[in-house]
């Protein structure tokens, strides 16, 4: 799947959270091109819908739409949520988005 994921792009992934419960959730990878590899871990910034009022300095909301956004494939109101790094192994990718264009997360 190596040749399918990309730096900025969004993957649905089995991803841990604070509580170490796993669940499916989309992740934007942040493992630049020449660092993915089927053997090395991902680095991902984890994406939620459950957005705080205020919000957060370390989340960004993301482009979405309710029939799933073109870019970003998200059907509803998500953010980025940067203090939510992690690593996840290839083999927890469930889908690949299409490609997120990295101009939007990093305005």
């Amino acid at each position: 799947m190596s040749g399918q994921v990309r730096f900025g792009q969004i993957v649905w992934a089995e991803v841990a959270d604070a509580n170490g419960i796993r669940k499916t959730r989309p992740v934007i990878v942040v493992t630049k091109d020449d660092r993915i590899s089927p053997s090395s871990p991902l680095e991902v910034v984890a994406i939620s819908s459950l957005i705080p009022n205020p919000l957060p300095d370390d989340h960004v909301l993301l482009p979405w739409h309710a029939q799933g956004h073109s870019k970003t494939g998200l059907n509803r109101k998500s953010a980025a949520i940067c203090g939510w790094q992690t690593r996840i192994a290839m083999t927890d990718i469930q889908n690949v988005e299409a490609l997120f264009l990295t101009v939007f997360f990093w305005k």
